[in-house]
């Protein structure tokens, strides 16, 4: 269809406006995403309240909810997936399994990541999927695939998820739905023993199974708090199953007590204001009937124990349901099924239906009241709603009752039931062969799973020792690695000393000589003799400063920014040229260091004086410029013309495990210089405590000199731009 002019123009300016005012509509939109998800909020609760009073409100709640989240909420998942959950009980609720079935499914593919990629993941997803299991599982025992189902319960049980402390009702909701069904599945279908009145007793094992069960259920019962129609569902869960374990054990009296006490808390429950449920209070009477009917009770028991509880739910049941609207028929018992049958038949679920008509219809064979087996199957017979597959258990003790009452139909009606009757036997029979052979294969595996258990611990406990005695040698070879360590270091720590001691007296004899002999010249006159007595007091001074520095323990740093320039005039005003050939020159800067002056000033003063001791003629030059390849730093030169370092002594030549030799050896064609070792301590300081980067380094050719370089941290030198006289020539 073709947008014509005007409708095109409206169309191009609402989209302007839309775009225009953005910002102001994104408040709005999400005020409409709220009211939008409150309303299926609101919607999925009410379907969720009605669940058991009426399937089909909460089914079309369940379905305005989704019909919501796909018109205008599409991203909204947690309401799709409520929504989904509660269509499938509702058609549980039903017996319409098939379509329960395909809203489990969407459940389960909703969660999918691959199929909704672009939706975010809810933080619900895990608990919807667990609970849309439970729900599966229920399905499958209803048609008596229990192999099926209990694998599923069993994967359930051994997952993390259920053992994780949420607190919200969906979480609570999940742990009752879980505990309903694995009361139901182990009490009701999966054990003959318990499912039947066939007189078998349970093993010693399958007891403490049952109990273990029960307790656990007992203990975590106090914490689990759902809605009021669960608590009735997990309380009929315990009553029924306490029942059938005193009918299974022969332990009667404290087991029925725990079943006639949650009977009595769902009457109580089911008298609050808005809390009746026809579906629980039928469930109530028809637990009462099976009491009776059971005939593992024995009468001596039932009068004891059972008379006096019966009385007390009889008047819990007066205000939900009249006693003069209960017909008398001469039996507790077959009072009990006409009332649960007749409240049964009053809910819209076809799988209850037939379940009570049997059981009813059985009871009055066993006592002989024939006639109202007959009205009961045929009863059974006339009800259209439920259908063949619905309820294989019930159907196959439909079909067995008619053929044994010899119920009065045409032969070719007859042999159907006949067919489907061993269709029925059949089928019951194959599943519970499959159930009993996953229980085998799962307690071989359990049986597995304790060897591996014993051989994990004993492996685990060698291991243990074995780590242990890992961990102590470790730490005894840490220790003696330690020892060796200060051993080495307290050595290196001698060596050193002895090396600087040897320095300074090397200094001080190399030093102090020159003086001396011209001190003993008696032609000097008084002013030469008092300026070299003025530099020979100097000199000591110096030595003095080196000697106590020398030790490395000595080397206290004290961090600061100096001009770099002060540090030349104070280094140039002090050294000692006794050589007058040589010309010491120190090119101007103003470049700053941060480092410690007087650690910086020593080290220099070392530096120049070993050139000016190694060069006869020529000069000493010392400059400095910003590091080219790291501007963080300041490149010191000193640079002679003097006598050079051939290769070996070069690379030994800050090493303090090498032996110094005197500087005024005349064996020697050059020394290695004097405070080296300072020199290199020195440098280390800065290193430690300014830029990682700090060093020293030097390079000589026999014969040509040797240039020695500096690398301090430098400090708010940005601005520094490079002399013309930087470059030597």
């Amino acid at each position: 269809m073709k947008i014509k002019g005007t409708r095109l123009q409206t169309v191009v300016w609402l989209l302007a406006v839309v775009l225009l005012t953005g910002c102001h509509r994104q408040g709005d939109l999400e005020g409409v995403d709220l009211r939008l998800r409150g309303q299926v909020d609101s919607h999925n609760k009410s379907s969720f309240v009605l669940r058991y009073q009426d399937p089909y409100r909460a089914i079309a709640e369940a379905r305005t909810a989704l019909a919501l989240t796909y018109d205008s909420l599409p991203s909204y998942q947690d309401g799709q997936l409520r929504a989904y959950n509660n269509l499938a009980f509702g058609y549980y609720m039903l017996a319409q399994h098939d379509t329960a079935e395909a809203y489990i499914d969407s459940v389960l593919s909703i969660t999918r990541p691959a199929s909704h990629h672009l939706v975010k993941q809810s933080p619900n997803v895990e608990v919807e999927q667990l609970i849309a299991q439970l729900m599966e599982i229920r399905l499958l025992q209803r048609s008596c695939k229990i192999a099926e189902s209990y694998q599923l319960l069993y994967d359930i049980d051994r997952s993390a998820l259920l053992r994780r402390k949420q607190s919200n009702y969906l979480y609570a909701y999940a742990q009752m739905e879980y505990y309903i069904t694995s009361l139901t599945l182990n009490y009701h279908y999966r054990n003959s023993a318990i499912a039947s009145s066939s007189g078998t007793r349970l093993t010693p094992s399958t007891q403490r199974a049952m109990a273990d069960l029960l307790q656990e259920v007992e203990d975590e019962r106090p914490k689990l708090k759902c809605d009021y129609a669960e608590d009735m569902s997990l309380n009929y869960a315990l009553a029924h199953s306490y029942y059938r374990l005193a009918s299974a054990t022969g332990s009667n009296a404290q087991l029925l007590a725990k079943a006639y006490q949650y009977l009595a808390e769902n009457l109580k429950i089911l008298a609050r204001p808005n809390q009746y449920s026809i579906y629980h209070l039928a469930n109530v009477f028809q637990l009462q009937a099976f009491i009776v009917a059971d005939t593992n009770i024995r009468p001596v028991t039932y009068q004891r124990h059972c008379a006096a509880r019966i009385d007390q739910l009889m008047q819990l049941s007066e205000p939900l349901y009249p006693h003069d609207s209960l017909v008398a028929l001469g039996d507790y018992g077959l009072d009990m099924f006409k009332v649960s049958t007749d409240l049964f038949f009053q809910t819209s679920d076809p799988y209850q239906h037939l379940g009570a008509v049997v059981a009813a219809a059985e009871y009055c064979i066993r006592i002989g009241q024939y006639e109202q087996a007959y009205q009961y199957y045929a009863r059974a017979l006339a009800d259209s709603s439920w259908h063949d597959g619905m309820a294989p258990k019930f159907e196959s003790m439909l079909y067995d009752g008619l053929i044994r009452m010899g119920y009065p139909s045409p032969p070719e009606v007859t042999r159907q039931w006949y067919e489907r009757e061993i269709e029925l036997l059949t089928f019951i029979r194959q599943n519970e062969s499959a159930d009993a052979m996953l229980q085998d294969r799962l307690l071989q595996s359990e049986n597995r799973n304790q060897y591996y258990l014993l051989a994990i611990v004993v492996g685990s406990v060698f291991l243990l020792l074995l780590g242990t005695m890992v961990v102590l040698l470790h730490r005894r070879s840490k220790v003696l690695r330690a020892e060796k360590a200060a051993l080495q270091k307290a050595r290196q720590q001698s060596i050193e000393r002895i090396a600087n001691v040897e320095t300074c007296l090397s200094v001080l004899r190399h030093d102090i000589n020159p003086f001396l002999t011209y001190l003993t010249n008696k032609k000097m006159s008084d002013e030469m003799r008092q300026e070299v007595l003025d530099q020979l007091l100097r000199t000591f001074a110096n030595i003095k400063s080196w000697t106590n520095l020398s030790i490395p323990s000595g080397l206290q740093f004290q961090p600061s920014i100096f001009a770099l320039d002060e540090v030349f005039e104070s280094v140039s005003a002090s050294c000692v040229r006794l050589d007058h050939d040589v010309d010491l020159i120190f090119y101007p800067t103003t470049l700053k260091i941060n480092g410690d002056r007087q650690l910086t000033e020593i080290m220099l003063r070392n530096l120049v004086n070993n050139a000016l001791q190694h060069t006869h003629e020529g000069k000493v030059t010392i400059y400095s410029e910003v590091y080219t390849d790291d501007p963080r730093f300041v490149h010191i030169e000193i640079d002679d013309t003097g006598t050079g370092m051939d290769d070996e002594t070069l690379e030994n030549l800050f090493r303090a495990d090498k032996k110094v030799q005197p500087l005024n050896d005349p064996t020697a064609d050059h020394g290695t210089g004097f405070g080296l070792i300072l020199c290199k301590y020195i440098i280390k300081r800065h290193d430690d405590n300014t830029l990682r980067g700090c060093r020293i380094w030097a390079e000589s050719e026999v014969g040509h000199g040797s240039t020695f370089h500096c690398l301090l941290a430098g400090e708010g030198n940005e601005d520094w731009k490079p002399e013309p006289w930087r470059h030597k020539n």
